[in-house]
């Protein structure tokens, strides 16, 4: 996908966290459950540590856990992708819907809906595309601060 022809990926058959250290792309399955998070969480943790581009881990972390939630919703195994750019760490996120994510804006009393929103604040970019033969892939770009990104889903100038 975003990785280079020579590049380790891991997922199911990564048996270690040594074997994820090689790699400079993470990919990995997740359940639809809400552990998932977590998981999710921890894998970018590890990731931004490899890539020695831990100044972006706020808004990694926040974007993550909020693509990672959206798909659990859709109550099916999704998976994650990892993977570095410089110093932009690229998060992906694949699950077997079609359905176009929902930014629309939410009512300032609703607790639930600003998970788009927060990786729109979050990372310099965003989007999503159809994948073959189905389902969908949601992105996130996330950029240190030497890039001009914007400070930790802070508001953009």
């Amino acid at each position: 996908m975003h990785a280079a022809p020579d590049t380790k990926t891991c997922g199911e058959e990564c048996s270690s966290p040594q074997d994820m250290a090689e790699s400079r792309t993470y990919r990995l399955p997740l359940p639809p459950h809400p552990i998932a998070a977590e998981q999710a969480r921890v894998l970018m943790k590890i990731a931004l540590a490899d890539w020695k581009i831990n100044d972006i881990i706020d808004n990694a972390l926040i974007i993550v856990a909020e693509l990672v939630t959206n798909a659990v919703k859709l109550g099916d195994v999704f998976h994650l992708s990892l993977s570095r750019q410089g110093d932009t760490a690229l998060i992906e996120v694949t699950d077997r819907s079609e359905a176009s994510p929902d930014r629309r804006r939410r009512s300032l009393d609703r607790v639930d809906g600003r998970g788009l929103l927060l990786v729109e604040a979050c990372s310099r970019d965003w989007g999503w595309r159809l994948e073959e033969p189905g389902g969908k892939t949601v992105w996130a770009l996330v950029e240190g601060p030497d890039t001009g990104a914007a400070p930790p889903c802070g508001p953009r100038m």
